[in-house]
């Protein structure tokens, strides 16, 4: 019985056609939005240098929270520095645009 010289072809063809099937990009649209933003935290601790060691505790606290992802204890800390009232309005400024910064990065992570 002789070999068709097609059926090599066919194959390759069908080969091709399932190679290339699962190259194409993913049907899911991305959000524009779902940038991960990062929590700018280079002015807080500069903030509080000369600041008492109970407020650089809990500066201390505030950072460990953020790089532990555990951002209520760090809402917590900032609400406690918040409440101090011998902060200055650079310090009250500092810590306020780090609790808003620490809250939006919870809601990005809450589903």
């Amino acid at each position: 019985m002789k070999f068709p010289n097609w059926i090599p072809g066919l194959l390759l063809a069908g080969v091709l056609a399932f190679a290339f099937a699962g190259c194409g990009k993913s049907d899911k649209p991305t959000p524009a939005d779902s940038t991960v933003q990062a929590i700018d935290a280079t002015k807080f601790r500069p903030a509080f240098s000369s600041a008492s060691p109970k407020i650089t505790a809990i500066v201390d606290n505030v950072m460990m929270a953020i790089q532990g992802s555990t951002y209520k204890d760090a809402l917590t800390g900032l609400d406690k520095l918040a409440g101090l009232p011998t902060l200055s309005e650079a310090q009250k400024k500092v810590v306020a645009d780090l609790t808003e910064q620490v809250k939006r990065k919870q809601v990005e992570r809450s589903p």
